[in-house]
């Protein structure tokens, strides 16, 4: 043991009490260590220790297109009565059915339209093969198989109308003034 003096008391050290010291000094020189290596990495290797990071990050404002639906749902729509246009987004034609749509739209007395695109994965397993046929009638949503371009018409949660000839379609989407 080893007599330390402070304030003419005499203390003893104990050897427990010295490991403590050696431990908490470790500790505190690894704490500086860790500390330095943070500084010397944003100072020197990112070089963005003296930016301002708040002027570098960009925010993106999310949006929710209310206009597109996947046939699981097609029938949860919050109208009474509605159109759902199927077809692919890819497809060559798609600006020809998109203006289609529009046109019909701009009409204040339209129904509503919901596009369901075909090239989303959530409605690949509704899309006819090239040996099967669009269906035009089925019981359930698992029964349903679409075309090219599918017009659907729903009326309070049930499906009045499927057309799947694009004349037919631009017919239907004609709204007299």
């Amino acid at each position: 043991m080893k007599k330390i003096k402070k304030n003419t008391q005499i203390k003893y050290e104990t050897e427990e009490q010295k490991e403590i010291k050696k431990f908490i000094y470790v500790v505190i020189g690894l704490v500086i260590i860790i500390l330095g290596i943070y500084l010397f990495t944003r100072a020197f290797i990112t070089k963005d220790l003296f930016k301002d990071n708040k002027s570098d990050i960009e925010y993106t404002e999310g949006t929710i297109n209310d206009s597109v639906a996947i046939v699981g749902t097609m029938l949860n729509r919050p109208y009474d009565e509605y159109y759902l246009m199927a077809f692919d987004s890819e497809n060559t034609q798609a600006n020809y059915y998109n203006a289609l749509v529009s046109k019909y739209t701009s009409n204040e007395k339209s129904l509503k339209v919901y596009h369901i695109d075909l090239a989303n994965k959530l409605n690949e397993k509704y899309i006819a093969n090239k040996d099967e046929k669009a269906t035009t009638k089925f019981t359930t949503i698992a029964e349903l198989k679409l075309g090219d371009i599918t017009l659907i018409k729903v009326k309070n949660k049930k499906v009045t109308k499927i057309i799947t000839n694009i004349d037919e379609i631009a017919k239907e989407l004609t709204v007299e003034s």
